[in-house]
């Protein structure tokens, strides 16, 4: 696979991680978010092991132990509690806003990559990782209007009722 590859399958991925807010914002007003983590952990889990022993079997039994190590801290941290806590934010900030605030990964993600990995930084990445955090901003500072704060009939161009 290519550099290209990667990031057309890392645009593709978005698709997923942005219908799963919806999709469990949905699911949230009949059951709450440990509920929701649970089940879709447990079948994200059988499709991923279906996937990896068709077509990454031989990859699978050659993991190095401290590769393996990487990788569970990895399922510990990311699926299960990162899950959980990205479920618990759509229920009570919505999928939109929580979703979006998820957006900072990058930010964390190149600091990380940086130190540990000695990747290095550029002016590129450092400047998209700041229009992130600008963004994030942005979104965080939009104060939510609620249903009982809407009239659309009165004239007022907020929307709000004085």
């Amino acid at each position: 696979m290519s550099y290209l590859d990667g990031v057309i399958l890392a645009i593709i991925s978005t698709v997923g991680f942005g219908a799963t807010a919806v999709l469990a914002q949905s699911g949230m007003q009949y059951v709450k978010p440990a509920s929701v983590t649970i089940i879709s952990l447990v079948v994200g889990s059988i499709i991923v092991f279906i996937v990896a022993f068709i077509l990454e079997l031989d990859e699978l039994t050659s993991i190095s132990i401290i590769a393996l190590l990487f990788i569970l801290l990895n399922a510990v941290l990311s699926y299960p509690i990162g899950r959980l806590f990205n479920f618990i934010g759509v229920k009570y900030a919505g999928a939109s806003r929580a979703s979006s605030v998820i957006g900072i990964a990058p930010l964390i993600t190149t600091g990380l990559a940086v130190w540990l990995t000695d990747e290095k930084l550029t002016l590129m990445i450092l400047g998209g990782t700041l229009l992130i955090l600008f963004g994030i901003t942005l979104i965080l500072s939009d104060r939510p209007i609620s249903k009982a704060e809407t009239n659309f009939d009165s004239g007022n161009q907020r929307g709000r009722v004085d």
